[in-house]
């Protein structure tokens, strides 16, 4: 086999191998920005955005557990970046709209506007356990903190949105 042919076989087998990535991990990212981002629409952009970025870098992902996590650690950046941009746009509106600001009140409290109480952490954890299912300690690697602390992540963030959401049947 000449030169060509072999960097042709071997863009093949990388195309393939991302394709693969892409069924393979499409919907738990789907799952995960969907949890941050609560509209569909938006998580299948932040979707295509990672694995556009994915593209770009994929052959020096050799690892397939460490290309997973690098996938959720994009797309869950890219969802909370999403979020950010959208919340400063609502908070913008709603100033023009009124000299007070937005009530919560209001706006009509919901699990999406509780979930702006929370941490970037406390937002990730949430997101990486409830959404896709990783085990604590797994999304504490994923997050670059100690297991301990994911679960006090979780803790503080399970407890401000049940204050926030107003059940008391949780003691608070």
């Amino acid at each position: 086999m000449d030169v060509l042919g072999a960097a042709v076989t071997t863009e093949r087998a990388v195309a393939e191998d991302f394709e693969q990535a892409v069924r393979a991990e499409g919907p738990r990212l789907f799952g995960l920005s969907l949890a941050v981002l609560g509209r569909p629409e938006l998580a299948e952009e932040a979707v295509q955005e990672t694995f556009e970025r994915a593209w770009r870098v994929w052959t020096t992902l050799d690892d397939p557990d460490k290309r997973r996590a690098w996938l959720a650690r994009v797309c869950l950046n890219r969802s909370l970046d999403v979020r950010r941009y959208l919340k400063r746009r609502l908070r913008l509106a709603f100033q023009r709209e009124s000299d007070h600001g937005p009530q919560s009140t209001e706006l009509g409290l919901d699990l999406g506007r509780a979930m702006e109480h929370l941490t970037r952490r406390q937002r990730a954890i949430i997101g990486l356990h409830y959404a896709c299912g990783y085990t604590l300690d797994e999304c504490a690697a994923m997050i670059g903190c100690q297991p301990g602390t994911a679960r006090s992540h979780l803790g503080r963030a399970l407890t401000t949105l049940r204050g926030q959401l107003g059940d008391t049947r949780h003691g608070s």
